[in-house]
């Protein structure tokens, strides 16, 4: 519209010039000219803003289209699935409801056993050789939210350890059923990867395989609080040699009530899950108290039943950010005085860690047990941590004179791979 204005704004000039005669002529031909370019300047400007008009409007389109998908896919993941590690091979919902964790432990090592011989007393034992002190899986998550499970299978005893089910029933309570194990101690409960020594004891003539704990088969209430934690179980042990054994147990075999108090005066619930304290870590102290007792007439026979054995567990687990200290004291009970048993004792136990540097741990352990055979164990070994707990070497020398009363020392270096 602007053009047609402009065209005949000149037209009626240069009529108007026709009349005014030539001497005129030479401005009017400049005011057309000046016209014409004012023309064309309008033109561009106006060719220019519908093209930034038009880019605009493909620019806002764009933008919703990139919105309006973003939304979409937005609204797509809050109904899929999630996968990724977070302390094991993790799947499960989005939400959380519903997951599934997998982890794994290999250790693999070389032991050699050098055995004082008592003349007349046992066989040379002497020998040196591999064993694969632990393997296995383990599978825990979540069901619907509020409902866990927890698997653990291991490979080189083809036996489930445990299998069983938690729900939660709020305000820090929970029940677990199934096979677990029970909280006996500080140091039972720390998983295999997680302990600071290895287990170099010797069982008759063979190093002990898996880590002695105690599994049983029951029921358990449990407690986790701010600063404090507790678990009561009853459960009947599965009828065989710790740590764990296949088949079903007996009904009414080997009843078994464990209770066990812990204070936290320091730190975080999760960092006492290990034994060791890296360098820079929080400090934090944990001490805790277990009383057990047992039950078993129908399993032991006639003069040799377990009935009213107890237990009672005192220790505390302290981490300085750099190096450890755990210490316990077991009080044993041996109310029947069962055919074959020790007798009454207590046992207590020293174990303490220091980081040399940020991969390397020098670390030593005591054991001192009250018997009519006297036994004691001392260790002395060195973790070096490639990976944390995930990849770990792990040397050591323990004197052991536990095993017939003859002294026997022994040398064991351990790779672990923990995911």
């Amino acid at each position: 519209m602007s053009h047609l204005y402009l065209l005949g704004v000149a037209t009626l000039t240069l009529t108007s010039a026709g009349f005014a005669g030539s001497d005129t002529n030479a401005d009017l031909q400049a005011r057309l000219e000046a016209a014409e370019t004012r023309i064309n300047e309008l033109s561009v400007a106006t060719n220019n803003n519908w093209l930034n008009d038009t880019r605009s409007d493909e620019i806002r389109s764009l933008v919703h289209d990139v919105l309006a998908d973003a939304d979409t896919r937005a609204s797509l993941q809050g109904s899929g699935s999630t996968a990724g590690y977070n302390g094991g091979f993790t799947v499960g919902s989005a939400d959380g409801n519903w997951s599934l964790t997998m982890n794994g432990l290999l250790q693999t090592s070389w032991s050699n056993v050098d055995v004082d011989v008592s003349p007349g007393v046992v066989a040379d034992t002497d020998g040196w050789g591999f064993n694969n002190p632990n393997s296995w899986m383990n599978f825990s998550g979540t069901i619907a939210g509020d409902y866990s499970y927890d698997v653990r299978y291991n490979w080189d005893t083809s036996t489930t350890e445990w299998a069983n089910g938690s729900f939660d029933l709020g305000d820090g309570w929970g029940m677990t059923m199934g096979t677990f194990k029970v909280a006996t101690n500080r140091e039972d409960m720390i998983d295999d990867q997680n302990q600071l020594n290895l287990l170099n004891q010797v069982t008759g003539t063979l190093i002990a395989g898996a880590r002695a704990y105690t599994v049983g088969n029951g029921i358990q209430l449990g407690y986790s609080g701010d600063d404090m934690r507790f678990w009561a179980s009853l459960t009947n042990f599965r009828p065989a040699a710790a740590p764990f054994s296949p088949g079903p147990v007996v009904n009414d075999s080997q009843n078994n009530v464990n209770l066990r108090l812990e204070y936290m005066v320091e730190g975080t619930w999760s960092q006492f899950d290990q034994f060791t304290s890296a360098n820079g870590s929080a400090s934090g102290t944990l001490v805790g108290i277990s009383y057990n007792t047992v039950s078993a007439n129908s399993v032991a026979g006639a003069g040799n039943d377990t009935d009213g054995d107890n237990t009672l567990t005192v220790d505390a687990q302290l981490q300085f950010g750099g190096s450890n200290l755990y210490v316990s004291y077991t009080d044993f009970s041996d109310d029947d005085g069962a055919v074959g048993s020790t007798g009454d004792f207590d046992e207590t136990q020293i174990m303490y860690g220091m980081y040399l540097d940020d991969e390397w741990e020098v670390y030593a352990r005591w054991i001192d047990r009250d018997t009519n055979t006297g036994d004691n164990v001392l260790s002395i070994g060195l973790n070096n941590y490639w990976a944390g707990q995930n990849a770990r070497w792990t040397t050591e020398i323990t004197w052991d004179d536990t095993v017939l009363n003859n002294d026997t020392t022994i040398i064991s270096s351990q790779l672990q791979f923990y995911f």
